[in-house]
């Protein structure tokens, strides 16, 4: 592999109404650091019938109160499924906003509208596609909207690396990682917030590529899609760690 698939619109540079740090500066950033090493393809709209697999007709119809956000955050979502897709074939990356961890099925927050993740797992397994998917979020925050709308759900398993130092991090997401060939696809939400510059002050560039090499490795139907990550200096440069860790695992 010489680049990662990666699903990217420029509709996620739209400056729709939300807070100033989940801003269009972080795609931009990260846009311009992995251009070199990804493959890019458009995503489209997400359906409502996909939304539906997720959310109650209460929420859509909160988020479609503003059709900026609506628009965009269906871009988003379909974001994420179109990764998922790729990722029947091998690795992928969603460069995607808004993120949408934070959205469960009748709530949101978080600087999230839909849960991306949750929609691509259960749009995939709705058409057949899998049976069966496990969910790895090493964000800084909990991803209480992706438990909410996935627990109970015997065909999602769902596991948040909430880690206190570095080593933790890394031997969380080993236990994580222990069955992970059992499952039909291998998804991270990735937030880089753990960032030792951002909010979590945890991890240094380093550890995101040791951290995806380890995922890639464990599963060949894997993606990812971007959550957090608000340092935006050094936004770029830690995604492009990410990734040279995917392509090294399948090098």
């Amino acid at each position: 592999m010489d680049k990662i698939p990666t699903v990217y619109s420029r509709d996620f540079l739209i400056d729709y109404p939300t807070v100033d740090c989940e801003c269009p500066d972080r795609v931009d950033r990260i846009y311009s650091h992995i251009k070199n090493i990804a493959d890019f393809t458009e995503p489209e709209l997400c359906d409502v019938s996909d939304l539906m697999l997720c959310h109650s007709e209460r929420l859509i119809n909160l988020v479609q109160k503003d059709p900026v956000i609506y628009r965009t955050a269906c871009k988003s979502a379909g974001g994420a499924v179109k990764a998922a897709e790729l990722a029947l074939q091998g690795p992928s990356f969603a460069l995607i906003r808004p993120p949408g961890h934070h959205a469960g099925h009748d709530f949101n927050g978080g600087f999230c509208f839909f849960n991306n993740m949750a929609i691509a797992i259960k749009s995939l397994i709705a058409r057949g596609l899998i049976k069966n998917a496990l969910i790895i979020d090493i964000d800084l925050h909990y991803g209480n909207g992706t438990h909410d709308i996935v627990r109970g759900d015997s065909n999602i398993t769902f596991v948040n690396i909430d880690s206190a130092s570095r080593e933790d991090f890394f031997n969380d997401i080993g236990a994580a990682l222990k069955d992970a060939q059992s499952f039909d696809m291998l998804c991270c939400s990735a937030g880089f917030d753990t960032y030792i510059r951002d909010w979590g002050g945890l991890l240094f560039t380093e550890d995101y590529r040791k951290a995806a090499h380890m995922l890639a490795s464990s599963n060949p139907h894997f993606f990812t899609i971007l959550e957090g990550g608000y340092y935006i200096p050094d936004l770029g440069i830690n995604v492009h760690a990410y990734l040279k860790g995917i392509l090294e695992a399948c090098s």
